[in-house]
């Protein structure tokens, strides 16, 4: 094998490497943070809403509170440039369990431009005792008035569907994860959440791996080159 061919080989491996590392899924719904949390607490969520339309903006964001697992309360951290209110089950009284969470750009120049993503923080309890999750649906208006509805239920065992509902987890060990006002505490769910997802990390171990391989081949052409040299 000449030095060509095997720098060759490289090239290729390393291209191969690169194609692993992009294969990684792009992330690109509605997301929450953290992911999980203890039932029965309330929490402080921060949901992530890119903006996927380059030639338009995102203008509003409203997140929808299943009825089934009721909320009772929710205060909304204010955020520059956007207007929040919170719908509850008895508008008129202004009680009842909260019913969805409204967004709204006051300006253009507060919308989610291009590539961008804005995130909105809200503090939701006391979370439900039952079940294991908590499903939101999240309409994300556009400057041009379409709605990207992130409502689909996620199944196990079934490919993530298209346009998937956000899912907070419910787990009693997450309760130590946050201190007593629902805020995220040092190695808990917030440093969890800021590893990579599984995919990304097996899409990384493999791109090591393929460079790894590389680097031994070159070692072991050199090796038989040296060799042949002295015969």
């Amino acid at each position: 094998m000449t030095g060509r061919t095997a720098r060759g080989i490289v090239l290729l491996l390393a291209a191969v490497a690169g194609a692993a590392v992009a294969a990684g899924p792009a992330y690109a719904h509605v997301s929450v943070s953290p992911a999980q949390a203890a039932p029965g607490t309330t929490t402080t969520l921060t949901f992530r809403v890119p903006n996927e339309r380059a030639p338009a903006t995102t203008v509003g964001l409203r997140l929808v509170l299943p009825a089934s697992t009721p909320i009772d309360s929710a205060a909304v951290h204010e955020l520059a440039g956007w207007r929040a209110a919170v719908e509850r089950a008895e508008p008129g009284t202004g009680g009842g369990p909260v019913t969805a969470v409204t967004w709204t750009a006051l300006t253009p120049e507060a919308a989610i431009d291009g590539d961008q993503f804005q995130e909105f923080r809200v503090s939701l309890g006391p979370l439900p005792n039952s079940g294991d999750r908590v499903v939101f649906k999240a309409l994300q208006t556009y400057s041009d008035g379409q709605v990207a509805r992130w409502i689909e239920e996620p199944e196990a065992g079934k490919p993530e569907p298209e346009n998937p509902a956000v899912v907070l987890l419910l787990d009693r060990d997450a309760g130590g994860a946050v201190d007593e006002h629902g805020m995220p505490v040092a190695g808990g769910a917030a440093a969890r959440d800021s590893a990579p997802p599984a995919a990304v990390s097996l899409a990384m171990g493999v791109a090591a791996l393929v460079i790894a391989a590389a680097a031994l081949l070159v070692a072991l052409v050199n090796r038989a080159a040296a060799t042949a040299g002295r015969r």
